[in-house]
């Protein structure tokens, strides 16, 4: 993550969710995820819809089996801005490095990705859960005090 650039929100996932594969020519398959938060501000402010959320790697598989449309996450990331094709105007999204299940999430789903995750020998196993609906997970080297090994 670069220095200075750390961002953290807590909404609930609005609209559809995108998954898909980056297909780099000289490599594997690099799965991502592509969803959009609604964020309540204060009471002065208006709630900021769609928040673009990006995560890529063994997080956006775990991710897309664990969440749905409603589901309430919080997510740690960096802010990084994109230029889209045929727009003068560019896209700024937030690229997740942490996530937290809050509520509305499907861990049955979601226990089916990560039997197959270990299966593949992506994920080394969760280290600890402090309650069914909260779980957390990070894209990181090692293992996060309460979240899950990801390499």
């Amino acid at each position: 993550m670069a220095q200075g650039n750390f961002t953290w929100h807590r909404g609930d996932i609005t609209g559809d969710i995108y998954f898909d594969y980056l297909r780099p020519p000289s490599g594997e398959r690099i799965p991502f995820i592509r969803l959009y938060m609604m964020i309540d501000g204060n009471r002065d402010a208006k709630p900021v819809r769609g928040l673009r959320i990006m995560a890529y790697g063994n997080l956006a598989e775990i991710l897309y089996g664990h969440v749905q449309k409603g589901s309430r996450i919080g997510v740690e990331g960096h802010i990084q801005m994109r230029e889209r094709p045929n727009s003068t105007s560019p896209t700024f999204e937030v690229v997740a490095e942490h996530v937290e299940f809050i509520r509305h999430i499907d861990y049955e789903r979601g226990n089916q990705v990560m039997e197959e995750l270990k299966t593949r020998g992506k994920v080394q196993g969760a280290v600890g859960v402090a309650t069914p609906t909260a779980f957390e997970i990070s894209y990181a080297e090692g293992t996060s005090d309460n979240g899950v090994r990801v390499e």
